[in-house]
């Protein structure tokens, strides 16, 4: 469950800020850039505790300025396992978003970039309006933990097969996530073992193996000749779709 607390900033302190709530000093993290914020201005923090294998992290971030007599963004549930896309570069959008649309039968999909300011808030204000899928351009590990602690589910897009450029896109994250990785034969396949394995994600994360071909006959794009890049944006996408697809399922069974 996620608490919404509004607060009013009090300071900054490089990645944290310091947000007055009930009279009481919190200090909480900045996973992405809040915006042009001056001291004194209504603030939302979220609290939350995430569980990341057998531990339980508390966490409480400053997600963006809120109106102090407007609305909560969204329920205790934040994002509601909403499947979130985190794409380090955004040429692969629209084949991501293609996989989406053909896995989950055309699922609401929106886009959003990684630099925009208050990025948790416009996530959770994008799902609260009927977004099934969020899909944000030029993320990276701090994006993946928002959306994770948001109450999402982020899925990584791997700039495979760069074990340097692997472990850049995921640093700064620090929970747990999904991580689809395209299905492949050899010698593509060994080619993304022999990337992943050093890296040990699965102690950590959840590691998906997904075909990425619906992504590339929704796209009408040629998957023989695709990047592995390019092949693992596609798989997130048809994950992404399915996610949502079950979403919607549950979602209706509740509603019944």
């Amino acid at each position: 469950m996620i608490a919404f607390r509004r607060g009013v900033l009090v300071d900054t302190m490089g990645a944290d800020v310091v947000a007055e709530i009930d009279g009481v000093p919190l200090v909480a993290e900045v996973p992405v850039p809040l915006g042009a914020m001056a001291v004194g201005a209504s603030l939302m923090v979220v609290q939350t505790t995430v569980e990341v294998g057998i531990e339980r992290r508390k966490l409480t971030m400053a997600i963006g300025p809120w109106p102090p007599d407007g609305p909560h963004p969204a329920g205790p549930l934040g994002l509601a396992s909403t499947p979130v896309i985190i794409l380090p570069d955004p040429v692969w959008s629209d084949l991501a978003t293609a996989g989406a649309l053909r896995a989950g039968r055309h699922p609401a999909c929106a886009r959003l970039p990684g630099t925009a300011p208050a990025l948790g808030l416009q996530m959770l204000l994008a799902v609260t309006g009927g977004a099934d899928i969020v899909l944000v351009e030029g993320g990276a590990g701090p994006h993946l933990r928002l959306a994770r602690a948001l109450g999402g589910r982020p899925l990584a897009v791997l700039p495979l097969p760069d074990r340097e450029a692997v472990e850049t896109m995921l640093h700064g994250c620090g929970l747990d996530i999904h991580v689809p990785v395209p299905s492949l034969e050899d010698p593509e396949r060994s080619v993304v073992a022999d990337c992943l394995r050093p890296l040990t994600l699965e102690a950590t994360h959840h590691l998906v193996e997904v075909d990425p071909a619906p992504a590339f006959e929704q796209a009408n794009v040629d998957l023989d000749r695709a990047s592995l890049h390019a092949r693992a944006a596609g798989a997130a996408g048809v994950l992404a779709g399915r996610l949502a697809a079950s979403n919607r399922r549950w979602r209706a069974q509740l509603e019944t």
